[in-house]
């Protein structure tokens, strides 16, 4: 009897050591998920802000192209006689030629001013003073893209004594036309005035920021990982620490803040500051690459001021 409660004893004592061994393990694995778990879901969270934040937001809905202050046709001129000269006019100088949209969605105008080298016929507040103005070649790019010719509207008219020549263009969305240079002429063609035309530049920069933003986010990912993986830091017990700690301590901190001003740096200089960014697709990895070497440059010389200071401390 006592034998057989001794091995009773054994057995339970077996039992119960096997059930806490199979409970810590899965404690273990729970653990490890989760460590693994919750830095996905930051970088997933982190990822994703910025499309988010662009879909919430959607594209301004604007008016088409207007032109305020055009008068109205009230008749149409007469024909001249055969011994008429039509009305030179001439180029005010100091206007700028070029219509720089930017990042900006909507229409948009520019606006050129002629002096009249005497009288246009028929031209008075009650008769006609609209001329004749087209954009007979549109607006194209380098590579021979044009802009929607439909979304292009160009008038003329006359008020206080000067010819006004105003194209106007309704930029819709991102995907009205790619970003870049866009080159085209605007002329007045009006048998009361002799024909005048001049070169119109057209410049967009990529609208959407936030997918740009995203570039950043990812080059300072990918910069963190690499200057943890490069600097190899260990705890005060020699041990290797885990990306997720890095990235929670002092130092790991003070390196990330760097190394995003750095590259935010590059993004304010490159994009920001551009007003035809996006129109090839080598200059998003160019600017990726950019911002990631900036990161690693801002990061790296935390770590290498950290280093020396230590040094110092110890002479």
């Amino acid at each position: 009897m006592a034998i057989d409660g001794a091995v009773g004893r054994g057995a339970g004592s077996r039992d119960t050591g096997g059930v806490m061994a199979s409970d810590s393990l899965a404690a273990r694995i729970a653990r490890l998920l989760l460590r693994i778990a919750l830095p996905l879901v930051a970088l997933a969270a982190l990822l994703s802000l910025f499309p988010v934040w662009y879909l919430v937001s959607g594209s301004p809905h604007s008016a088409p192209c207007t032109f305020p202050g055009i008068p109205q046709v009230v008749a149409s001129p007469p024909a001249e006689p055969a011994s008429f000269k039509p009305v030179k006019l001439v180029l005010i100088s100091g206007q700028a030629t070029t219509l720089a949209f930017n990042r900006d969605l909507g229409p948009k105008t520019l606006t050129l001013q002629y002096g009249i080298n005497g009288t246009i016929p028929f031209a008075g507040g009650n008769q006609s003073p609209q001329l004749g103005a087209n954009d007979l070649l549109g607006f194209v790019r380098d590579d021979q893209e044009a802009l929607p010719g439909s979304q292009v509207d160009v008038k003329s008219w006359v008020q206080n004594g000067r010819v006004l020549l105003k194209v106007c263009i309704d930029r819709t969305g991102a995907g009205f036309a790619a970003p870049g240079s866009y080159q085209g002429t605007i002329s007045i063609v009006d048998p009361r005035v002799s024909p005048v035309s001049i070169p119109v530049t057209v410049t967009l920069d990529w609208p959407i920021w936030q997918w740009v933003m995203e570039l950043l986010v990812a080059a300072a990912v990918a910069g963190t990982w690499y200057v943890w993986v490069l600097q190899a830091p260990k705890n005060s017990a020699g041990a290797p620490v885990s990306l997720l700690d890095f990235c929670s301590n002092k130092l790991g901190i003070l390196s990330i803040g760097a190394g995003i001003v750095a590259a935010f740096g590059v993004y304010s200089a490159t994009y920001l500051n551009s007003v035809t960014w996006g129109s090839s697709s080598g200059q998003v990895f160019a600017l990726f690459g950019a911002m990631f070497s900036a990161f690693l440059a801002g990061a790296t010389a935390v770590h290498v001021s950290s280093k020396a200071g230590q040094t110092q401390a110890f002479k």
